[in-house]
């Protein structure tokens, strides 16, 4: 009996036409769920347990949770990849991301001294996005004290600051300066108040919460100082370096559309004049 053998050159065609469509065809992102750490922002984010981090409570009314939900909404629909929000202090967060617990921190002050990444237990500086907010530091005393505007009218005085939320410069490296870290913003008002300590540093974004809750009562402030910039942080690889230029192209067309300045109006802290 005669077989017949298929034509070895019409199917070796056919099945190299198949492979060359395959390759031909765009190859689907690999999607990713990355982690993100948000610091306590007043009134958009608070961590519920302080010691945990774990959980935490939105405000999508508030500026910031609009803004963050915008940026990843079009990063997502961009490169296919979701993103988790976890909400601890800011001391937690920074070292859940220097220990790469998680992937992004957001909103971090952005800064270029090695040094500084350091004390975080970062051994290297991250990589950043484009500034979506900006802030300065305000020096409290009481009413019945002279304002200070300086950080050198802090000298020969004792001082306190909340832990992970930045202090300027030429306060950290002072050493005529009695210095104090506390766990929370809230926490420093009442040091002062009870005369404690002489001042205590807040940042600006804190100031309207703070205000609104009548802890500032009896206390007062000078000029705002050693501004600043803060963007979401990511690690210096090759996928964090993809990311932060990702989160800038979005932010930026925000910014194009008009987007950002109508939803950031209103905001606690400053917004950069886009």
């Amino acid at each position: 009996m005669l077989k017949f053998l298929p034509d070895i050159s019409v199917a070796f065609r056919f099945c190299s036409l198949i492979l060359l469509c395959v390759l031909l065809l765009p190859s689907p992102a690999i999607s990713k769920e990355f982690r993100v750490c948000s610091v306590e922002i007043p009134g958009g984010l608070k961590a519920e347990d302080p010691t945990d981090g774990t959980g935490g409570v939105l405000d999508d009314s508030q500026p910031f949770i609009a803004l963050y939900n915008e940026i990843i909404k079009e990063v997502s629909a961009k490169t296919g990849h979701s993103f988790s929000l976890v909400i601890s202090p800011a001391a937690r967060c920074a070292r859940m991301f220097a220990r790469k617990e998680v992937d992004i921190a957001w909103p971090f002050i952005i800064t270029e001294d090695p040094v500084r990444v350091k004390k975080w237990g970062y051994p290297y500086l991250p990589v950043y996005s484009m500034p979506i907010i900006m802030g300065g530091y305000y020096i409290f005393t009481r009413d019945d004290e002279p304002i200070i505007n300086t950080v050198a009218g802090l000298e020969g005085k004792q001082a306190v600051h909340a832990i992970g939320y930045g202090i300027p410069v030429s306060y950290e490296k002072n050493d005529k300066i009695r210095k104090q870290a506390v766990p929370e913003n809230e926490l420093i008002p009442k040091m002062i108040k009870t005369g404690r300590i002489d001042a205590g540093i807040l940042q600006t974004g804190w100031v309207p919460e703070l205000k609104r809750s009548g802890m500032l009562k009896g206390l007062h402030h000078g000029t705002a100082i050693d501004f600043w910039g803060g963007g979401f942080t990511f690690h210096p690889n090759e996928e964090g370096i993809s990311l932060a230029n990702t989160f800038s192209n979005e932010i930026l067309k925000l910014v194009v559309r008009g987007k950002y300045q109508e939803i950031m109006t209103g905001a606690p802290y400053y917004i950069p004049d886009y």
